[in-house]
């Protein structure tokens, strides 16, 4: 005998095959122009933790092991789910994972020490972002030769 299957028992699932996809859905984030300067700060921040695992050739579940930091949070980070946490908290766990990194200990450092400047002019600060750019223009060209 089989069992009578309702239009409303397909439309539940149906719904819940649709909220499961909305789930996996990745983070894909092709236009930057339209992000807010919050949010390519994240972006940014998020690379370290990317770098890192690549760097040392590690999974995820390493980085728990060695940071403590929550599987679900690294694994959100790793995605670029950017709306699901904030600077701050991002911050903290990056805090954590220098701990284990010279490398991303003095990106922290260099931030900071970029936040406790005085503000300067106009002027200067556009000649400062400038230069800046060159240095960073002429650092990518060389990690591509």
């Amino acid at each position: 005998m089989k069992k009578e299957i309702k239009n409303s028992d397909i439309l539940d699932l149906i719904k819940d095959a649709q909220q499961k996809a909305k789930k996996r859905q990745l983070t894909t984030i092709t236009d930057k122009t339209q992000l807010s300067t919050e949010d390519k700060f994240k972006i940014s921040l998020c690379k370290f933790f990317v770098q890192y695992l690549n760097e040392h050739k590690m999974k995820p579940i390493d980085l728990h092991k060695q940071t403590g930091i929550e599987q679900s949070r690294i694994s959100e980070i790793l995605h670029y789910k950017i709306s699901k946490f904030t600077i701050d908290k991002l911050l903290g766990w990056l805090n954590v994972l220098s701990l284990h990194s010279p490398k991303i200990r003095e990106h922290l450092l260099l931030l900071e020490g970029m936040i406790s400047i005085p503000m300067m002019p106009v002027k200067e600060t556009k000649e400062l972002v400038k230069n800046i750019r060159k240095i960073s223009d002429t650092a990518t060209q060389r990690m591509y030769l």
